[in-house]
Order: C-alpha cells, then structure tokens, then sequence
C-alpha cells in the first residue's frame, strides 16, 4: 500500500488494519490519488474498467442500490455533495457490516434520502425496494463469481430468476410489521428498529454484499461470495449433482438462499441431492428408500398450479406409527411467496411418515392431523397430495398448495449438513420393516427399469 492509502487508513478508527489496507487502496484507485471521490469515478453503470470499484460496483450492483449508495455517500437534494472523502466513504462499509442498530438505521434513512429523524416515518415501498436491491445485488455476485459453488448451482438451472429475486426482497421486507401478509404503507422509527435487530437475513445479505463492493478479504477458492470469517456462506454446496448434466431444477438460487437461512446454521454449509421424483420416479417406496437414514433433509414440492412449497424435517426420517422431529421444524412456501411457518410447540406431529400398514395411513406427513395435514404426501398412488386450511403445528400456518388437494408436478429431497456418521445404528438396524421398505424398493426399481444414478 502506497503512502497516500496509509495516510487514509489512519484517518478511520473504524476499520482493522487488514480492513484499512483493502478499502484505502480501492479508495485510492477511485479517487485517482486525491483526498476525495467524485460521483462519477464511484459508479459507472454495466462497464468494466481497470478501477477496482468500476469493476466491483458496475456491473454487478443493482442500479437502485447504487442509487441509495450514492443518497447515503453524497447526500440528496439541495445538500448534495459532489465529492466524499474516506471517512465517509469508509463507514458505508462499517455501518453496514458490524453498525449497531442506530448506524444501521442512519445508513438506511440516509440511503433512501431521508434525514435520520425518529419522527419521519419510511414509506414501506420504498423499504421493499430497497431490500429487493441488496437481494438483487447478492444475486448478481453470486452469477458473476467463478467459484464452483455457485457456478454448479447455476449450472444445473438454478438460475437467480429477475422474478424470484424480487420476491426475496419482499419476504425479507414483509417481516417489519409482524403479519407478512397484512397491508403495510408505512414504517416507523420503532418498526425499523426492531425489525433490524431480528432479521438476520437481511444483515448477512447486506454483509456479504458490502464485503464484495469494497474487495474485502478477497480470496481465492470456493466461497461465493467471499463472507467474512465468521460468517457463513448464505449458498450451500451442493453435493450429488456433478453426474447429473440435465437436472430438472423448479427452485431457484433466491429459494435456496432463503431457506438456507431457515435451517440451523450447523446444516446451512451443505445440501445433499438425495430424491427427485423426475430422475427416480414416481414411486413412494423408492423416495422412502432413499432419504430413510440420511439425518436433516428438505421436501419441496411443486404443485400442478406452480405453487412451491415444503418443510425442513430436522430428524431422519424413518418408517413407523409414531411422529417424530423436533421444534427446530418449519413448513414454507417459496412461490408464489416466500414464507416460513416455524412450530408452535402446541403438539410435536413434525414428521411421519408409513408404507404397506393396515391401520394406519400410509403416506408422508408434517403437520397436524391426519387427513388435516399441513402437507401431505400419499403413498399410493404416488402424486397426490393435500394441504389443510389449518396447522396448529406451526405459527401463522395458510394452506400452502393452491388448492387443498393437489397433484404432485415436481417433488424432490435434499440432506442438510454432513451426511451422518456411518459408524452410528442405522434405522435399518433396529427398524426391519423400513428394511422390508428398501428392498422392494430396489425390486420396484429394478423392474420399472429405473435407471439409478452414481452413489451420492
């Protein structure tokens, strides 16, 4: 680092060292050696140049986020500014990535051109837009990264869709008035200030975003984009995709974001391809086979109505009369919203799930009772499904499909987390009728012709 960029660093207090080396140098690039940053050299609109930040804040920054950016760093209005020097410049980073609550509300009511007073109240619009921006922004350095992560994830049909991007940015807002689904025209002091407390998405998204416009802890490798170091990675690595050159992907890269943030952070490094009822078939006995044992996992659904929706199951699964989970359970929707339904602890009827009982139903459950399920899966046929009006299971539960009963059109399972140590007791072990399960099963598979993957 060159005189000029120590002399900058040792301006802000703010920064740690390593910090301070990265952010003077690209302040340094953009200011052309000066003491401040004009407009103009700070944004420069799809252009890639040889300046570090036309690089990092061009093409990759969502044109209303630099359009807030530029509110927080320049001012608005009659106070505009046309220059900024570093301390400013350097506490758009700061505020963002560790401020406390009230920095974090100054840059909010800065960046969307207003003067940080606890009596203005931030029209809920314009707070909606300015999440879909930071969601937007992600996205784009997710899609232009070079790291396998994100790439395998793309290159599978996961594909960061303009459409789900945007409704990212709504669930993230729709949380600052409690009823997500309640009508919101504005927002005040106390709301903000609550809601940026509690959403963590939102601070790991903005963190991650401003990690990467300001080039900081830059590295080779798989992370994408590169988190802080005690930050995790928001997009999993996907495991058991590689042989799979035409993967019928119906999620998108904002869904798997948004539920990964869901899930309990021991699990959010890894998700494991484990049943796709497109690649292995329509057959219950064969999606039983194959996610029996395999710890946490994820059910997606889509519906012949296009509406997505399932639940994280935090146990194995297993075959049997009883419910099992625990309260770390969740059902979702991811289209046409995005929404999460945590337990109630009210009852504890997570997951089940049955096959080839005479007394009981034999099908896949979470939620509720049976034939009131908040999803259910039937085990024959295979591919019809229902979703009850009511879940007492889970907290501010809709019914999740369009219609209560529901074709299956697409539903697939991925493992969360390290797939269990196999030196532990198998299901199979102390279960003989999921046993029973997986070798007809294999038969099923077998005779219908089913063409098995590589092992996962």
């Amino acid at each position: 680092m060159g005189n000029t960029s120590k002399k900058l660093a040792a301006k802000c207090t703010l920064l740690t060292k390593d910090e301070q080396k990265h952010v003077a140098a690209t302040f340094r690039a953009a200011s052309k050696n000066s003491e401040r940053i004009r407009e103009d050299d700070l944004i420069v609109s799809g252009k890639v140049d040889a300046v570090s930040l036309e690089k990092f804040w061009g093409p990759q920054i969502d044109p209303r986020l630099a359009q807030y950016l530029t509110n927080f760093l320049f001012g608005s209005g009659q106070e505009k500014s046309p220059s900024v020097d570093f301390n400013r410049f350097a506490e758009l980073y700061v505020y963002n990535v560790r401020g406390t609550v009230d920095e974090r509300m100054m840059v909010t009511y800065n960046s969307l051109g207003k003067d940080y007073n606890e009596e203005i109240e931030l029209p809920y619009q314009l707070l909606r837009e300015y999440c879909e921006s930071i969601a937007s922004t992600y996205i784009k350095i997710l899609k232009s990264s070079s790291s396998k992560r994100a790439q395998t994830w793309i290159s599978k049909g996961f594909r960061g869709r303009a459409c789900h991007v945007q409704a990212l940015g709504e669930a993230v807002a729709a949380s600052i008035g409690g009823d997500m689904d309640s009508a919101q025209h504005h927002c005040t002091a106390n709301q903000l200030s609550s809601w940026l407390q509690q959403n963590t998405l939102l601070k790991q998204l903005a963190e991650l975003v401003f990690v990467n416009l300001y080039g900081i802890n830059k590295k080779q490798g798989d992370e994408s984009p590169t988190p802080m170091p005690t930050l995790p990675s928001l997009l999993p690595l996907p495991e058991g995709l590689e042989s799979m050159p035409d993967y019928p992907a119906f999620i998108d890269l904002s869904h798997i974001v948004w539920l990964n943030s869901h899930i309990p952070q021991k699990y959010q490094h890894k998700w494991r391809f484990l049943f796709s009822s497109h690649i292995h078939g329509e057959s219950f006995s064969t999606m039983a086979g194959r996610i029996i044992d395999q710890g946490p996992s994820i059910l997606i659904i889509e519906d012949n109505s296009g509406y997505i929706f399932g639940g994280f199951a935090p146990e194995a699964w297993s075959l049997g009369p009883n419910f099992g989970g625990t309260e770390d359970s969740f059902l979702f929707t991811v289209a046409p919203k995005m929404r999460v339904y945590p337990a109630t602890t009210y009852n504890d009827h997570y997951q089940y799930m049955n096959h080839h009982t005479k007394t009981l139903p034999n099908g896949l459950l979470m939620g509720g009772q049976f034939n009131f399920g908040g999803i259910w899966v039937n085990a024959d046929p295979f591919g019809e499904g229902s979703s009850a009006e009511s879940c007492s299971t889970y907290r501010g539960y809709k019914r999740l499909s369009r219609e209560p009963s529901f074709r299956i059109r697409s539903l697939e399972v991925w493992g969360v987390g390290d797939k269990p140590d196999e030196r532990e007791v198998s299901v199979l072990d102390t279960n003989p009728e999921a046993k029973a399960i997986l070798e007809l099963a294999g038969r099923t598979r077998h005779s219908e012709g089913i063409r098995e993957p590589p092992p996962l």
